[in-house]
């Protein structure tokens, strides 16, 4: 039998001794240590999305780790798989798990390279084949009670698959009001990259006619930017007639320059110790 919880419960409380903006630099500054001393992968996505995943946890989500089961609980799905270790490094600091991040993508480690619902928990949902998350989260939204929210988070890139945009076309027709999608759009990706007149164009253009054109309501803010995410998660929370999708926009390798600077080297590599401590050197928030 279900535990009986009050809804309110389930939220995860603001931490009283520490600001959004400060913890996010301690969680960065964690992936940075982590990916180096295990020999490298997602720099740049995992951190522009790791403002949106603890933000998301901190204000809106209604997921506590005392009752990480409950069926009622919210659900999030990272889409973009390859960013696990955010996800692991944010359910960490909500106390969703205690295994040492340093232990991240070892064999037989629950910190799997990408995430295993399986393994570790605070995981709805084992992802890593990118396009496949909105689905997902579209049938948990129309099977779960309506009070349920289901987020997933996209990366701009994953949405050249005409996956995405099949459960979008269904959830604008069902209008699907609690499906919540987020797009970390960090205007770069590993492959495809065309360049036009010196150029590189973002992966999808006109992001926001898209969306609304199948039926979605949009929103759209700087995702780094703590006030506006907190408005826009709000405002996502209480749309009631339609399926709505945030389009963050924010920096790949955001608040690294070396990083920032180039996107396609960092998507997924490894640094050698002089890279690494440059990084740390001109590592910012």
């Amino acid at each position: 039998m279900a535990e009986k919880v009050n809804m309110m419960n389930l939220s995860i409380q603001t931490n009283p001794t520490q600001s959004l903006h400060d913890e996010a630099h301690e969680l960065r500054k964690e992936i940075l240590e982590v990916l180096y001393q295990t020999g490298g992968g997602h720099y740049g996505g995992c951190l522009s999305v790791i403002d949106l995943l603890l933000t998301l946890y901190r204000t809106q989500i209604k997921c506590n780790p005392a009752f990480a089961t409950h069926p009622n609980r919210d659900r999030l799905i990272l889409s973009k798989g390859h960013a696990a270790l955010a996800l692991y490094a944010v359910l960490k600091k909500l106390n969703f798990h205690q295994v040492p991040l340093d232990q991240y993508a070892d064999f037989d480690s629950p910190l799997e390279g990408h995430p295993d619902m399986t393994a570790l928990a605070g995981i709805d949902f084992s992802t890593g084949s990118l396009g496949q998350g909105l689905s997902v989260a579209l049938g948990m939204a129309y099977s779960l009670p309506k009070q349920v929210k289901i987020w997933t988070i996209l990366g701009d890139g994953e949405c050249q698959e005409g996956q995405v945009w099949e459960a979008a076309m269904l959830a604008g027709n069902m209008k699907t009001s609690n499906l919540k999608a987020v797009v970390d759009n960090n205007h770069f990706q590993e492959w495809g990259w065309a360049e036009v007149d010196d150029q590189i164009p973002p992966p999808v253009s006109n992001f926001r006619d898209k969306w609304q054109a199948f039926g979605w309501h949009v929103i759209e803010c700087d995702g780094h930017n703590f006030d506006e995410l907190i408005q826009a998660f709000q405002a996502m929370g209480e749309v009631q007639d339609k399926p709505v999708v945030l389009i963050a926009n924010t920096i790949k390798g955001k608040g690294v320059p070396l990083i920032e600077k180039a996107p396609k080297k960092f998507h997924c590599n490894q640094v050698d110790q002089e890279e690494h401590t440059r990084i740390m050197q001109e590592y910012r928030s």
